[in-house]
């Protein structure tokens, strides 16, 4: 058969052999306009503009818009898991954990601030697979802070009047406003905003006798400060 006669290339499949430095490009490039549109409101088009290529040069890479949210959370959602299981791992007192586990949760958002965001936005509009295939990559940060509240309780540190899975939602949930609010070219660097929650969050949630242990609530809450 004569190349003339080749059956055309179905639209929308991979061809072989994508430049991975040139497709990280490009997943920047969606993550900008997907942040800055929603991604109900952008499309194949407005991510070739964006990059400066014809449309049809993105099926090199993939096969729909979707393949592009799911790339940008799935690879923010796996470095974010990494990073708590090194929290987790670590030996150290439970309170000590809870402050690494804050500073971890700030610095990392802070540091991939649009895909994150994104993450947090636009989670849903993945299918279900895909949603479910993103969550077999570990536990939710929710579920680590819990086991970590828990672990507190467990030593004495953590007030035992608080509900550990109430409480690491709340707290979960007010570390990821930060996406709505941070820049970083703000008042506050990352670290010293680490610092304030820390603060907030540890002598929020610790026990009578871990306060009186440190000698006050500003002691407590200074212990764990790097400023």
């Amino acid at each position: 058969m004569s190349k003339t006669d080749a059956e055309p290339a179905k639209r929308g499949r991979p061809r072989r052999g994508p430049d991975p430095e040139r497709f990280a490009e490009i997943v920047e490039a969606a993550a900008e306009v997907i942040l800055d549109k929603g991604y109900s409101a952008t499309s194949i088009q407005d991510i070739a503009d964006r990059v400066g290529i014809l449309k049809g040069s993105l099926y090199h890479y993939v096969r729909s818009k979707e393949d592009f949210l799911y790339k940008i959370i799935k690879d923010v959602y796996d470095e974010a898991i990494a990073d708590m299981r090194v929290v987790t791992d670590a030996e150290q007192e439970p309170l000590e954990k809870l402050a690494a586990f804050v500073r971890t949760h700030v610095l990392f958002a802070a540091d991939h601030l649009v895909p994150y965001t994104i993450q947090l936005r636009e989670f849903d509009r993945l299918s279900e697979e895909r949603r479910a295939e993103i969550r077999e990559g570990g536990e939710t940060y929710v579920v680590v802070l819990q086991g970590i509240l828990e672990e507190g309780q467990r030593e004495g540190v953590i007030d035992k009047a608080i509900d550990p899975r109430l409480a690491s939602i709340v707290i979960t949930g007010e570390l990821n406003s930060m996406t709505r609010w941070y820049r970083p070219d703000g008042p506050r660097t990352a670290e010293q905003l680490a610092d304030v929650y820390i603060g907030m969050i540890v002598s929020s949630v610790a026990s009578e006798s871990a306060v009186a242990s440190a000698g006050g609530i500003e002691a407590l809450r200074a212990a764990f400060s790097r400023g």
